[in-house]
């Protein structure tokens, strides 16, 4: 088959009016759905693709997906099905833009109301999502559709190419999704995502979700790099906080609590979408109006909520996961070194070149090129220090724990080997 262009008919009721959106796997048209009156958004296969039993199976897999979920945040679908010989969709025609055209590096902060505001409309979405065992996995501001007022836009979720059923795909759509195949996009990709599990749940949204906070608040994601630098740091490194960007946010401490559980390594640390949705309720003073009782239940809202420290809906974590531990680095440290110890399970904290003055607390110090009389000046009883040598240098090696030093690595120093000496020091003082 050709491919279609204006004025074309597809069907027999849906006659192609003009392209809006261009993609791998086919083409969105306006189109007008002729026994109806009524513009519809028509994403067609591309011609080539739709002989591709993967493609077509994903094609029919998102189809039947937006047809059975019901939502105001979701992009309705009216039809779906073959002209000749190529796949289409008709769904409802958005008018507006991206959250992405509003969210971005170069762009202004947007507002914390507005992200509140986004922010309770995903996630009620997401808790319509996850009550039918949905997991969408491509979370990300393209995705992300604002129309009407731009002060309070409806938002709507859109692409469910990737979305995966938990418990009601059978075994050929399941093998869509099989481990090891990494889907999802990386700035928003949650560790279980970027390790090619394949029974994702809906904990994989919450923490794409939390990026996506993270980024309306501080126009960045929190983990930047190459590719596997980038994956690594959604595997190992802690997220940071709202108060740490540059400039630091202006936001409730309950929201800057709610992202680090978002964004925690473990799913079942994570809040789930319903916490998430009362959490940012509770700190959105207009959610209780155009929310049903029903979503808000009984969640404080207003003014009295912006003042609370911790969410309301939180449950405590689990008793028996440990809180990531921190080395403190006195010393230039490269650009990897905040990576390497926290897939060792320590947080970094870099302090320069200044050994003076009062540390900040830590569970273990690293300091480097230090003198003895240094060495000696900072070690405190329960928090191992480690220092550095040349290899054959057995006087410094001698001061050195003359000085108090729990350990000592070798230079170049390797901040994997840090981490691995402040491990073995801390469960020798236990």
């Amino acid at each position: 088959m050709r491919e279609l262009e204006a004025g074309d008919v597809v069907a027999g009721r849906f006659t192609i009016r003009e392209v809006i959106g261009l993609g791998g796997m086919g083409t969105v048209f306006r189109a007008l759905q002729t026994s109806l009156e009524r513009e519809v958004a028509l994403k067609v296969i591309h011609p080539g693709s739709s002989k591709k039993r993967h493609t077509r199976d994903r094609f029919l897999r998102e189809a039947h997906l937006l047809a059975t979920l019901r939502h105001a945040g979701v992009v309705e679908v009216y039809d779906f099905g073959e002209h000749e010989g190529t796949l289409f969709l008709a769904m409802e025609l958005l008018r507006g833009s991206t959250l992405r055209q509003i969210v971005d590096e170069d762009l202004p902060r947007l507002p914390l109301d507005l992200v509140l505001h986004i922010g309770v409309a995903m996630a009620d979405v997401l808790v319509a999502t996850a009550g039918m065992g949905l997991v969408h996995r491509d979370l990300k501001p393209e995705n992300v559709m604002l129309e009407g007022d731009p002060a309070r836009p409806r938002v709507v979720l859109v692409d469910f190419g990737l979305a995966f059923a938990q418990e009601s795909l059978d075994d050929r759509l399941r093998r869509l999704t099989r481990e090891g195949v990494v889907t999802g996009t990386p700035d928003y990709m949650s560790p279980e995502q970027a390790r090619g599990a394949s029974e994702v749940t809906p904990g994989s949204d919450v923490y794409s979700f939390g990026v996506m906070l993270y980024e309306m608040l501080t126009s960045e994601v929190p983990f930047h790099g190459d590719l596997p630098t980038l994956l690594a740091r959604h595997l190992f490194a802690r997220p940071p906080h709202l108060r740490d960007a540059k400039p630091p946010v202006d936001a409730p401490g309950a929201l800057d609590d709610l992202l680090q559980r978002m964004l925690a390594k473990e799913p079942e640390r994570r809040p789930t979408p319903t916490q998430v949705r009362d959490t940012l309720m509770a700190l959105d003073p207009s959610a209780e109006s155009r929310m049903s009782p029903t979503s808000s239940g009984s969640q404080t809202v207003g003014r009295a909520a912006r003042m609370l420290s911790a969410p309301p809906t939180m449950p405590a974590a689990p008793a028996a996961v440990a809180t990531t531990q921190r080395i403190a680095w006195i010393g230039d440290a490269s650009a990897e070194a905040d990576l390497a110890v926290a897939a060792h399970g320590f947080e970094l904290v870099p302090l320069g070149d200044d050994g003076s003055g009062p540390l900040p607390p830590a569970d273990a110090v690293f300091v480097a090129n230090a003198s003895i009389d240094l060495v000696r000046a900072l070690v405190r009883p329960g928090r191992p220090l480690i220092a550095d040598a040349e290899r054959g240098d057995i006087e410094r090696l001698r001061g050195l724990v003359q000085a108090g030093a729990a350990e000592v690595v070798m230079r170049p120093v390797d901040a994997a080997d840090v981490a691995r000496k402040a491990a073995r020091a801390l469960r020798k003082g236990r």
